[in-house]
């Protein structure tokens, strides 16, 4: 959950444990306390379809992404599903559930911008394979960005094999 849903969470089980107390009214908690449990339930249930849709679409797109170093990506991409493999200079928005990273290669840093949380924790330093369709970026419209359905890890393992990471 976001914390602007913990922080609706918490405001409204405040609100309602102030109006129990200046009222004493129980009925009211029949639909309070109901209500507050709705608060934590649909953010995390919408949460949770949101990470299954994009785990569905990135089983999509493994097959159609072509793999690309950063500095190829240009406005002119715009649309392609691609793939990149790079090291996480900067997590942002992370608090918001749309975590944007910018992702740097031998050739290059793009913007990879993310609708959900990705399902391990993505950190600065941490290296990256990123499935996702190139779109103009949010923040400057004159450079493109990766609007991501799929964010992995890669261990050690997997970047010491044959491509060292570098496709």
């Amino acid at each position: 959950m976001s914390i602007f849903a913990w922080i609706t969470f918490f405001v409204c089980a405040t609100a309602v444990a102030l109006h129990y107390m200046a009222t004493g009214n129980a009925q009211f908690l029949l639909f309070a306390i109901p209500g507050l449990i709705l608060l934590i339930i649909i953010p995390m249930t919408l949460a949770w379809m949101s990470r299954r849709s994009l785990a569905e679409a990135a089983g999509h797109y493994v097959d159609s992404c072509r793999p690309f170093k950063i500095g190829r990506i240009t406005l002119d991409t715009t649309g392609t599903a691609v793939r990149v493999s790079g090291s996480v200079d900067k997590v942002s928005f992370r608090w918001l559930n749309r975590p944007h990273f910018i992702v740097r290669d031998d050739t290059g840093t793009i913007r990879v911008m993310m609708f959900t949380t990705p399902s391990g924790k993505i950190e600065r330093g941490d290296h990256v394979d990123v499935l996702g369709v190139v779109v103009k970026n949010i923040f400057a419209r004159s450079t493109p960005a990766i609007s991501a359905v799929g964010v992995e890890k890669q261990y050690d393992e997997k970047r010491q094999g044959g491509n060292n990471g570098k496709r």
